[in-house]
């Protein structure tokens, strides 16, 4: 395999020096790909080195987490600063459009760019996630009140880890990437504030659907289903023998559903105008 040649950028937005990296043929279509509410941009190393063959790829970290430090903000987190700062890089970039891959907390970044932007999103992609605009399920809205149940972080930490993978070398690297206690605080705050129902809404983009057949939380694969339903572009796939984080419990699966999916829906052709 040839390797990959990665560039590591930054930029500053609402005091978090974020951090981004970049791979594949400039001037291809552009696959933007956002980590879960917990990780960082390395959740998405194997499908970087596959899809960079054909595509302009971005990685990113969010503020708080990984090297995009600290969390800024004054200490919350909005969904709507994360969407500015997300489509600030793909601006700096050259991109009016580009294909958003998202997986848990990362699918309602984009969603969110979707539902705001949609001129912008070529196709969504969605890992592992609820539909913002189906109103908060009720499982969600309980445990963000719930918080961190005052138990100590390690043991929340813990929980975090054997919750998102199944494999062994997933849990490590969700146990080494996991953000700090600041930043689960500020996201559990603001989650329920992600949810806004419009049920006659409709994406109006080519929508890849998946989570993992062995996800920890159940509320994930009755939830697509009919979310999937709902959705008249949406081709939905579930992941064998993987978790949450089913892009890394198989990778092998994952990748080629999604490298179809890209071949479909977002030509080689389309170029950064």
């Amino acid at each position: 395999m040839q390797s990959l040649t990665t560039e590591h950028q930054q930029i500053k937005r609402s005091n978090t020096l974020l951090h981004y990296w970049l791979a594949g043929p400039v001037g291809h279509p552009l696959v933007v790909f956002t980590h879960g509410g917990g990780m960082d941009h390395r959740m998405f190393e194997v499908q970087q080195a596959l899809v960079a063959k054909e595509y302009r790829v971005l990685l990113w970290d969010m503020h708080g987490r990984g090297q995009s430090q600290p969390l800024g903000m004054d200490g919350t987190f909005s969904l709507q600063t994360v969407v500015d700062d997300l489509l600030t890089i793909v601006d700096n970039l050259g991109y009016q459009q580009a294909c958003f891959v998202g997986q848990s907390v990362g699918s309602y970044v984009s969603q969110e760019v979707a539902l705001l932007y949609p001129e912008r999103v070529l196709a969504l992609v969605v890992i592992g996630g609820f539909c913002l605009t189906m109103g908060i399920p009720q499982f969600l809205s309980s445990r963000t009140q719930r918080g961190m149940n005052n138990a100590p972080f390690s043991k929340f930490k813990q929980f975090m880890v054997e919750t998102v993978g199944i494999r062994p070398e997933v849990k490590a690297y969700a146990e080494a990437a996991c953000a700090p206690l600041e930043t689960w605080i500020a996201m559990r705050k603001a989650i329920p504030d992600f949810f806004h129902e419009e049920a006659d809404y409709q994406l109006p983009m080519p929508f890849l659907l998946t989570h993992g057949a062995l996800d920890a939380l159940p509320e994930i694969k009755e939830h697509a289903s009919i979310w999937a339903q709902r959705e008249s572009n949406c081709r939905y796939v579930v992941i064998p023998d993987a978790g949450h984080n089913a892009n890394q419990d198989n990778p092998e699966f994952f990748n080629q559903v999604l490298l179809s999916f890209l071949h479909q829906h977002v030509p080689l052709a389309t170029s950064l105008e």
